[in-house]
């Protein structure tokens, strides 16, 4: 018992020693995206935080079944360096009994996936793409410039006179020419954006608003105390985002047919939903299979790389066969059971490989 207790502290910090650097990579690598957008588009350290946060979820349902499967490899390469692992094994514990350790870290893990998958994903990856569709539908206001013409979408030049501290701008004139049917002249005393909807709205007071048609025959002028504007690059954009993305909708949705958007989508959303199932087991799939092929049989440092080289190749190849077997159902989804398949084959040949002494001599009697 407090040689399990022990092999599985050490396996949970590993692992979470190795999910942090796993996740900091992934972070590393996606932040140059996010940068882009942020930077783009002028928002705070604080968007840029919440939407490195809310993708985290979706990063873990991979890196957490890696990390659990590495430290186990980790950690008992360096037990049997100790030869504590030999030491054990000579008492008289079986695969079975050393495994204990590795099968409680994957049933942790698994667990928590679980809870990752069916709640918190869909949660946190709704937050990031409202913010994501914010950001890239609003308006750079640290572009506008007192006294300067700026372009702030495609064919929608503004002027601002100047702006007070409490982002209350005067003096407005804007040119819009984003319909090609006429174009759009607009000036006011004063005007504020409104960015709490998806896409900016500029709220003018006291103005005058005229158009001109493509002709350049003069159209109505309007005189205002108030008046609203949207500004996108497309007059038609929508003022918020029409659709769920498979990562923020719930499982049930995604396998019911009737609450998808369009039949065509069916396919993906289908395999989407198997695979938030499924793919929580691989960190337990994962740790049998690797506790199974290090420890069964007479464990003997000269055998070690040969074990090691066969474990780290079935796990690939496990992993690659959830992805394939997922990639599968999105073209025919009546083959969904060959995801749960990939997940749950290589888990219950780990546990019959790590059986007790006695089945097997049972077995071989019967």
């Amino acid at each position: 018992m407090q040689f399990n207790l022990y092999i599985f502290k050490q396996l949970l910090r590993s692992t979470l020693a190795l999910l942090f650097v796993l996740v900091s990579v992934i972070w590393l690598f996606q932040t140059i995206r996010l940068l882009e957008l942020i930077v783009n588009r002028g928002a705070g350290a604080d968007e840029f935080l919440l939407m490195s946060v809310a993708a985290m979820p979706l990063w873990l349902m991979i890196a957490i079944p890696i990390s659990g499967f590495i430290s186990i490899n980790w950690v008992f390469n360096r037990i049997l360096s100790d030869r504590e692992l030999l030491v054990m094994q000579s008492v008289g514990l079986c695969p079975l009994q050393l495994a204990k350790a590795p099968i409680a870290l994957g049933i942790l893990l698994s667990s928590f996936l679980m809870v990752n998958s069916v709640y918190v994903l869909p949660t946190s990856f709704g937050v990031y793409k409202d913010l994501q569709f914010k950001l890239r539908n609003s308006i750079p206001e640290i572009l506008l410039r007192d006294g300067v013409f700026i372009e702030i979408v495609d064919d929608m030049t503004m002027f601002v006179g100047d702006r007070d501290d409490d982002e209350i701008m005067r003096d407005i004139f804007i040119h819009d020419a984003r319909d090609a049917s006429r174009t759009v002249t607009t000036t006011a005393e004063t005007g504020r954006f409104l960015t709490e909807t998806a896409a900016p709205t500029l709220v003018l007071q006291n103005g005058e608003r005229s158009e001109r048609t493509a002709t350049g025959k003069n159209g109505a002028v309007l005189l205002f105390e108030t008046h609203s504007l949207k500004i996108t690059r497309d007059e038609t954009a929508p003022t918020k985002r029409v659709g769920v993305d498979m990562n923020e909708d719930s499982i049930a949705n995604l396998l019911s047919r009737d609450a998808n958007q369009a039949a065509s989508y069916f396919p993906q959303r289908h395999a989407e939903g198997h695979y938030r199932i499924a793919s929580p087991l691989l960190a337990l799939a994962l740790c049998l299979l690797s506790s199974a092929i290090l420890l069964r049989g007479q464990i003997r440092r000269d055998l070690w790389s040969r074990r090691a080289t066969l474990n780290i190749s079935l796990c690939v190849l496990t992993i690659i066969a959830v992805v394939v077997t997922r990639g599968m159902t999105t073209k025919n989804p009546s083959l969904w059971p060959l995801i749960h398949f990939s997940v749950l084959v290589p888990g219950l040949v780990g546990l019959w490989l790590l059986r007790p002494k006695w089945i097997r001599e049972n077995e071989v009697t019967a």
